[in-house]
């Protein structure tokens, strides 16, 4: 069993999704957990509960990642609250399916500013307080279109193919600290991202009928490898990405 006792972790875009079963996941195997939100507030405090209902130490805390003054708020009422972050999951991302002729400058730096400049910028302000532990763990909530292009959302394929690469500079920098930071790459899951198009249930046999396990993934088949690479047993895995897809990806 992964003991994550004593371990503080911080989850963001946590109030539903994979975010959310990432943070119930976290906080089964024993950390306490802040939940970050940006626009749904009942969903990440309903989080917080489940979490404060199994026995640990959680919260709720709104911040926009895209805002490096609303990251230093964030970090600071965790830290206040639950003591320095030991495991930060960059889970937050937003995905708009539009042609990319179509995309505007609004859309694109609104995208590339959740899903990466957001997630570089947590991963900035967690660092001090890992250094001076020599223990850290960033994971970053990636996609399988860090590698292989959507084909409907050009922004957001060009922001996880980012994160791949920033996930294995912080590796290379950090690693020295005791701080490891790995990559996970979903591929269709189902979350509120995906809930229209697979509200078709042409639309999802077709796509299940691409991934080798023939099934649409779930949150919890994400949370598991979340909780994996925050653990010990992870120690030696750093700059990686664990692709969690159903083999999706080998098509």
């Amino acid at each position: 069993m992964i003991d994550l006792k004593g371990k503080v972790a911080l989850v963001t875009g946590g109030g539903r999704g994979i975010g959310a079963a990432a943070a119930l996941a976290l906080g089964r195997a024993g950390a306490d957990v802040a939940v970050n939100y940006s626009r749904s507030a009942a969903a990440a405090e309903e989080v917080a509960r489940r979490i404060r209902e199994a026995g640990r130490r959680a919260l709720a805390v709104p911040a926009d990642v895209a805002d490096t003054a609303q990251i230093d708020a964030l970090f600071r009422r965790a830290e206040a609250e639950l003591g320095p972050v030991d495991i930060l999951v960059n889970n937050a991302g937003i995905e708009v399916r539009t042609a990319p002729e179509d995309v505007s400058e609004e859309l694109y730096d609104r995208i590339l500013g959740v899903n990466l400049r957001g997630a570089f910028f947590c991963a900035r302000r967690a660092f001090g307080a890992m250094k001076r532990k020599g223990w850290g763990r960033v994971i970053n909530v990636s996609s399988v279109h860090e590698e292989t292009a959507t084909g409907f959302s050009a922004p957001y394929g060009i922001s996880k193919g980012g994160m791949r690469m920033m996930t294995r500079e912080l590796a290379a920098a950090w690693s020295v600290h005791g701080i490891t930071v790995n990559g996970v790459a979903p591929g269709a899951i189902r979350t509120d991202i995906n809930r229209e198009v697979l509200a078709d249930p042409a639309y999802e046999a077709k796509v299940a009928a691409k991934i080798p396990a023939r099934r649409i993934g779930e949150p919890d088949d994400v949370a598991g490898a979340v909780v994996f690479l925050a653990s010990d047993e992870a120690r030696y895995i750093t700059g990686a990405t664990v692709f969690v897809d159903g083999g999706l990806g080998l098509r």
